[in-house]
């Protein structure tokens, strides 16, 4: 009985041992930890193989964001198939038939889809995978001052300055040109500070837009194009109003 037994712990010493030296010879190895982290973190954001979403409420949908569930109103799209969004300046949600329908500002091909989305639609994109390093938002306006770098800047009506730079500091450092910083002086965002969105006048095709931290670990980013700027401290209020609609699950 002690020669077997003896010889079955052998067989398990020797199974692991083959197990280890295989698994610290696998070519594959590092690769396959490098995709399997490369999945975790797509998957904070979107509803993948295996997830077991909460039962979807009527007329809301079910997104994950930050690896968390959440609910929101059909008529605004959901967060894991892209943006959501509403048109400017009638507030309408770019998923409500009868809103868009009374919207005059947009414009509908023959085939009845929207023509000119890009030119009234204020689109905001949550994510918690690529979120930009500080400084951002205001705190490059107080950087700005701090420096010196402000060329201008002009109080275009109550609540809403425009402000140009000698150099404009992009969020990873580097340099950016002919960007003005339109700023709603009235307003706080979630970090307590004046809401920013910046629009690059020079070039009108561009789009304009901003950036913040709407939940810890979770960041808006809006896209609109640039001649709602003049527009912002309202376009902002819109937007605040928006994502307050979305509720964890």
């Amino acid at each position: 009985m002690k020669a077997a037994s003896n010889q079955l712990v052998s067989r398990f010493l020797l199974a692991g041992l083959c197990s280890m030296v295989l698994t610290a010879c696998d070519p594959f190895e590092k690769q396959r930890a490098e995709q399997a982290e490369k999945t975790r973190i797509e998957c904070l954001d979107k509803i993948c193989t295996g997830d077991k979403p909460p039962p979807r409420p009527p007329g809301r949908v079910v997104f994950k964001l930050n690896g968390q569930w959440f609910t929101g109103p059909n008529e605004y799209g959901s967060p894991s198939l892209g943006a959501i969004a509403f048109y400017w300046p009638s507030k309408a949600a770019s998923g409500d038939p009868d809103a868009v329908e009374k919207a005059s500002e947009v414009v509908f091909n023959s085939n009845g889809s929207v023509g000119n989305f890009y030119d009234v639609a204020i689109e905001i994109f949550l994510r918690s995978n690529t979120i930009p390093p500080e400084p951002r938002g205001y705190q490059l306006i107080e950087l700005a001052e701090a420096k010196d770098w402000i060329a201008s800047r002009t109080t275009l009506r109550p609540g809403l300055d425009a402000i140009t730079m000698r150099h404009v500091i992009g969020p990873r450092g580097y340099y950016i040109d002919h960007v003005t910083y339109y700023v709603a002086t009235q307003l706080k965002g979630v970090d307590g500070l004046p809401p920013v969105a910046t629009c690059a006048h020079a070039y009108p095709d561009d789009s304009g837009g901003t950036g913040f931290m709407w939940q810890p670990g979770i960041w808006a980013g809006t896209r609109m194009n640039q001649k709602h700027c003049a527009d912002w401290p309202e376009i902002f209020q819109e937007t605040t109003r928006v994502l307050q609609l979305l509720k964890k699950a």
